[in-house]
């Protein structure tokens, strides 16, 4: 889901994101990098779920997915 607000002055775009554990990590990358291509010089908030594990957050273990979003 993603949500533009768009103000006299100012824009704000709201983004929730799932990443389906069976989907390649790749094709849901590279959705953010259009969406931030598109928003730049804009307020952008995420929120993913991204079955991803790091010990970069915190996590006891690092896996695939983690290491492609410590990547990104």
């Amino acid at each position: 889901m993603v949500v533009e607000r768009r103000g006299d002055n100012n824009s704000l775009i709201l983004i929730g994101m799932y990443f389906d554990i069976n989907r390649t990590i790749d094709t849901d990358l590279q959705k953010i990098q259009e969406i931030l291509t598109h928003a730049i010089g804009t307020v952008t908030i995420f929120a993913v779920d991204s079955n991803a594990r790091s010990t970069t957050w915190h996590d006891v273990l690092t896996n695939k997915r983690g290491m492609a979003l410590e990547e990104f």
